[in-house]
C-alpha cells in the first residue's frame, strides 16, 4: 500500500523514498491541447524525474537530410517483391535490452515465431527499433548479450532511433565512471557503423552486421511508407528536441511523399497514462506545432520509452475537415518490469475510454510483453499487435491483443 501524504516531502535528512509517482511541478501545458481536462494522467505536467541533462548528439553519418532507403537494406530483388505484392510488412518493437532477465529474448522468440510463420509476400522487411536498445547506459560491451545474441535467431534486419538510455552517461554513484565514453558511442558504433558489413559481435552466435544508417535522427523511404525518426534525448520524463532538429523534422514533413504512408517515430511518447513516465509536453509540442506549422499530420506515431502497450487516437482538423492520428506506445520488448496505468477512481481504465474531446484510449495492455507488426500499403496501415505472458523457459504463444486498421484517404482509425 502507497502513503501518498509521506511522498510529498523530505525528512530532517533531506532524504527521499523511491516513489513511481513524482512530485509534480507547475508546468507547461501543450498548446494542442489533446489532454486537456483528462479524468486519466497522460502527461508529465512539467515534473522532472531526476536525470542527466542534454546529451551533445554525435557527428551525422551522412548529408542532410540524412535520409535511408529500403534499397540500401535489402536486395534489389526482395525490394522490387514487395513492391509487386502490393505490402510493405515490418515489425515494431521498444525498450528491450535488459540483462537482468530474459523478457527480451521472450519477445525476439515471439517474432522470430511471427516471421517464419509469415507468408513468403509477407515476410516483415524489417523491424523498426524505437529505441533503449541496451540498459542502462548503452554500453558497448553490452551489446553482445543485450542485442546480438538476443536477435541471433531473428531473420530480419533491425533499424532504429536512439531512445533515453541509448545516450545516458555513466553515474558516478552507482560505480567506476568510464572516462571514454562518450553520448551514445555504442549506438553509433552499431546502428551508424561506416562498415555495415562488419559484423556486430565476435562474442556470440550472431551472424548480424552493424547498420549504417545516417544520422541519430533520420528519415526512412520505402515503397508504401515514409517513416521520419526522431531523437528526443536523454530525460526520463520530458522530451528535449533543439530547434536545429525541429527545423529538419519541418523539412522532411514538408518533403515526405503525399502518395504513401507517413509515420513519425519518436522515442518519448507524446501520450502515455503510466504511473511512472507519463506522456511528455514537450514531445506533443514539438510533434503538433511541426505537423500544423506544415499542414502535413502523420497517419500514425509510434514511442517506447513506456514499459507497456497504449494506443491513443487523436481528433484533428485541418482545410480538408475532420480526420484522425492514431498514436501508439509499445515499450513492452523486454525491459524487466512492466509499466502500469494510472488508475481512475482507484481502478485501471476501461478502454477505450474519451479522455477529452479530441483524445480517445483505445486499446492497452500493461500485463503482458509484446510487439507490433505492420502491414502497409497504398490504401491503408494494419496494425496488430501480439503479446504474451513472460514465463521463465517458456516457449511463448503469442495472441493478438489488438488490430486497428488506418485508412490512408480518409485518414481515420477503425479497431479489428
Amino acid at each position: 500500500m502507497k502513503i501518498h501524504a509521506l511522498t510529498a516531502g523530505r525528512g530532517a535528512g533531506n532524504l527521499s523514498p523511491a516513489s513511481d509517482e513524482a512530485p509534480a511541478k507547475a508546468g507547461k501545458t501543450a498548446t494542442s491541447g489533446h489532454a486537456t481536462g483528462s479524468p486519466l494522467k497522460v502527461q508529465s505536467s512539467g515534473y522532472q524525474l531526476p536525470h542527466y541533462p542534454f546529451q551533445p548528439l554525435p557527428p551525422p553519418n551522412g548529408k542532410a537530410p540524412y535520409r535511408y532507403d529500403l534499397s540500401q537494406l535489402l536486395t534489389a530483388a526482395a525490394v522490387k517483391q514487395i513492391e509487386q505484392s502490393g505490402t510493405l510488412v515490418f515489425h515494431c518493437i521498444g525498450d528491450t535490452g535488459d540483462a537482468r532477465g530474459q523478457q527480451m529474448d521472450f519477445v525476439a522468440a515471439m517474432m522470430t515465431a511471427d516471421y517464419h510463420a509469415s507468408a513468403d509476400a509477407a515476410t516483415p522487411a524489417f523491424c523498426y527499433h524505437l529505441g533503449d536498445v541496451v540498459y542502462f547506459a548503452g554500453d558497448i560491451d553490452d551489446y553482445g548479450a543485450c542485442y546480438y545474441e538476443t536477435y541471433a535467431e531473428y531473420p530480419g534486419p533491425i533499424v532504429a532511433i536512439a531512445g533515453n538510455h541509448d545516450c545516458q552517461p555513466d553515474d558516478p554513484q552507482d560505480g567506476p565512471v568510464d572516462p571514454t565514453k562518450k553520448p551514445l558511442d555504442g549506438w553509433v558504433q552499431n546502428f551508424m557503423a561506416k562498415d555495415p558489413a562488419k559484423l556486430g559481435s565476435l562474442k556470440t552466435s550472431s551472424s548480424r552486421t552493424q547498420m549504417d544508417l545516417p544520422n541519430v535522427y533520420w528519415t526512412f523511404t520505402t515503397p508504401f511508407a515514409t517513416i521520419i525518426g526522431l531523437f528526443s534525448n536523454v530525460s526520463e520524463t520530458e522530451a528535449e528536441i533543439h530547434p536545429d532538429q525541429i527545423a529538419w523534422f519541418k523539412g522532411e514533413l514538408t518533403a515526405a511523399a503525399t502518395d504513401k504512408a507517413l509515420i513519425v517515430a519518436i522515442h518519448h511518447p507524446p501520450f502515455s497514462g503510466d504511473e511512472e513516465h507519463s506522456g511528455s509536453v514537450t514531445a506533443e509540442e514539438v510533434l503538433f506545432e511541426s505537423f500544423t506549422a506544415t499542414g502535413r499530420y502523420p497517419h500514425l506515431v509510434l514511442s517506447g520509452h513506456v514499459h507497456n502497450y497504449q494506443r491513443f487516437t487523436t481528433k484533428e482538423t485541418g482545410k480538408h475537415g475532420a480526420f484522425e492520428v492514431s498514436c501508439v506506445v509499445c515499450g513492452n520488448g523486454g525491459y524487466t518490469r512492466l509499466g502500469k496505468l494510472n488508475r481512475i477512481k482507484g481502478k485501471f481504465p476501461v478502454a477505450p475510454l474519451d479522455l477529452t474531446s479530441s483524445l480517445t484510449l483505445e486499446n492497452y495492455d500493461q500485463a503482458n510483453f509484446g510487439f507490433l507488426r505492420f502491414e502497409v500499403t497504398a490504401k491503408q496501415i494494419t496494425g496488430i499487435y501480439s503479446s504474451a505472458p513472460y514465463q521463465v523457459g517458456a516457449t511463448p504463444a503469442a495472441k493478438v491483443e489488438d488490430r486497428f486498421t488506418i485508412d490512408l484517404a480518409t485518414r481515420t482509425v477503425k479497431p479489428g
